[in-house]
């Protein structure tokens, strides 16, 4: 862990955990603010299999933003707004479900109660994926934070009824989300494909459809400004929302996505809609970015989204330290 055996920090020594968190994989001792869990499934993916390997390749990369160390910054300083986010902010990495090949109901199972007992520690939950139909299980264990709503990045709908008579692909998890008695509003965004019966059946249970268009269009502080306000609220962020050139490592990448900062000012302005309660990110796929590019910028969109969801645990620097004597 940085700040004990590994000063120096350099993102290649030690333990990829996910950012350099301390690794806590029994349930029952996590005492942090944020709990990060891995789920290595890929079973329900209709085309490119290989996000399985999304939750190593995201640790891999991920002490390039080490939350602590020896660069005088208390947690994630932001160029931008030039305040340092998540200072004091604990997290602790989990490890990850005891995923086991095809049996379905089994690894399904196993998701909802290992997201539930990070939720038993009063820990957000931050999901890595894996394909995305673990969104389905990831939802059913917030059923306590009723109304919950969910907002959806992709670049598809994944709003099918069912894949050839199969109900929990990666092309339905959202329907399936729809249909947990307890999930309220739906926001759908950056999306660029879907067929007519997805659409139509998001619209008339009164879910808000957002186009890539409609966010370049209208810009993206307007897109905030028309979401409605939201309780309780869980993010899923398919990697694929954004634009291959920034994220090529994906199952089923398409054309015109959105850019980074975009991506990162509507999870800025969701923060500010409701109670953020927990994340999944999910659909990287190693196998198809052998540079990694994918991972980084996963890892970085994660990590700016905690500061704006942990708002009250951004500082200011002591900026006295750095003056010359």
């Amino acid at each position: 862990m940085a700040g004990s055996r590994y000063e120096a920090n350099i993102a290649n020594v030690g333990i990829a955990s996910f950012c350099r968190a301390p690794i806590c994989e029994d349930f029952e001792k996590i005492e942090s603010d944020i709990a990060v869990l891995g789920i290595p499934y890929d079973a329900s993916s209709g085309w490119r299999a290989g996000a399985r390997g999304g939750p190593r390749d995201i640790r891999t990369y991920s002490p390039r933003h080490s939350l602590t160390g020896n660069f005088d910054n208390p947690g994630h300083f932001d160029a931008y707004t030039k305040r340092c986010f998540l200072a004091g902010t604990t997290m602790v990495d989990c490890g990850d479900v005891d995923i086991a090949y095809t049996d379905i109901d089994r690894n399904f199972g196993l998701i909802t109660n290992n997201v539930g007992r990070i939720l038993d520690r009063g820990a957000f939950p931050l999901l890595l994926g894996g394909d995305h139909s673990i969104s389905f299980p990831i939802v059913r264990a917030f059923e306590r934070f009723a109304p919950l709503s969910v907002v959806h990045f992709d670049a598809h709908m994944d709003y099918h009824m069912d894949m050839g008579g199969y109900l929990y692909s990666n092309g339905s998890v959202l329907r399936r989300v729809s249909e947990l008695e307890f999930v309220d509003k739906m926001v759908h965004l950056g999306i660029r494909q879907c067929t007519t019966a997805e659409y139509a059946a998001a619209a008339e249970r009164g879910n808000q459809f957002v186009t890539r268009d409609d966010i370049r269009r209208q810009g993206v502080q307007a897109v905030v400004d028309a979401m409605p306000e939201m309780e309780n609220i869980y993010v899923t962020f398919d990697i694929d929302a954004l634009d291959p050139s920034v994220a090529p490592g994906t199952g089923t990448p398409l054309v015109d996505g959105l850019y980074y900062h975009e991506a990162r000012e509507l999870l800025r302005g969701i923060a500010t809609k409701g109670k953020v309660v927990g994340m999944d990110l999910v659909e990287v796929n190693p196998y198809f970015d052998t540079t990694g590019r994918t991972s980084l910028a996963a890892v970085r969109l994660m990590i700016e989204f905690l500061g704006d969801v942990f708002v009250e645990h951004q500082v200011e620097p002591d900026w006295a330290r750095f003056r010359r004597p």
